[in-house]
């Protein structure tokens, strides 16, 4: 049982805090039309067909950084044929000499937008319901972390447009050099932490596969981009799968918001 008073959690943000598949899709489509030069740029999911938004979805559950979203537009138009994360692996490899290219043109129009159209940035990016409650009320701030591979700006912007603070200092951006493994033993290491004594919540099972090496808990949320197949996966590599409810109120949350 998580102990507030003796324990530290850590969040993954996209898919646990925020539900921002709208923004990356609209970022990414419009990166996209930047690349190819084709098509129109767009400012709410809703201007996507619904067949779009639904291969985009089905394919974001197997993304590990924002050029991704670039990269199943390039997908969808080639008709590739994705249906895991090896499939999805091996079809970014063969195109590996577009990655700075997408790297690059999803973060400057990510920049571009969410400056230029920071309320509506914000609105793509909606918290899940009682996230913002949980967060406003978590009584122990210091041993709360957020490990993310979305840049710890673009994270914190979304939390001050719903006038939330978390430390800064306990954020960290994961990146290939920097994996989410690597910063949560750093984390144990630094702050003489038991593992048993840390939680981890993550939407991305092979994430979780990885971070587990750690001896810290891991748990896969439910309320995030996880299909029932990636659910199966975590409960044979024994990790439990949350509801966002359970995890309310397991972590200290107040049910009911």
């Amino acid at each position: 049982m998580f102990n507030l008073e003796s324990d530290f959690l850590a969040l993954d943000f996209d898919g646990v805090i925020a539900d921002s598949i709208g923004e990356c899709l609209v970022i990414g489509h419009n990166a996209y039309v930047k690349y190819t030069q084709a098509g129109q740029q767009i400012c709410r999911i809703e201007e996507l067909n619904e067949w779009h938004k639904d291969e985009c979805r089905r394919l974001r559950n197997f993304i590990r950084s924002g050029e991704d979203y670039v990269y199943i537009n390039l997908a969808i138009d080639k008709k590739a044929r994705i249906q895991n994360q090896q499939e999805y692996d091996s079809f970014v490899n063969r195109h590996l000499n577009l990655k700075d290219t997408f790297y690059d043109l999803f973060y400057r129009e990510r920049e571009s937008f969410s400056s230029t159209k920071e309320d509506l940035w914000i609105e793509l990016n909606p918290l899940y319901k009682g996230i913002r409650q949980f967060l406003l009320q978590y009584q122990a701030k210091e041993s709360l972390f957020l490990v993310t591979t979305k840049k710890i700006k673009y994270a914190l912007k979304i939390l001050a447009g719903n006038r939330i603070d978390l430390i800064k200092k306990n954020c960290f951006c994961a990146s290939g050099r920097d994996t989410k493994l690597k910063i949560i033993k750093n984390l144990l290491d630094k702050n003489n932490i038991s593992p048993d004594n840390f939680y981890y919540i993550d939407d991305q099972v092979d994430t979780l596969i990885e971070v587990k090496e750690s001896g810290v808990h891991c748990l896969l949320a439910k309320w995030g981009y996880t299909t029932g197949q990636q659910i199966l996966r975590a409960e044979m590599d024994n990790i439990p799968a949350i509801q966002l409810n359970d995890f309310l109120i397991k972590f200290s949350a107040k049910p009911g918001y």
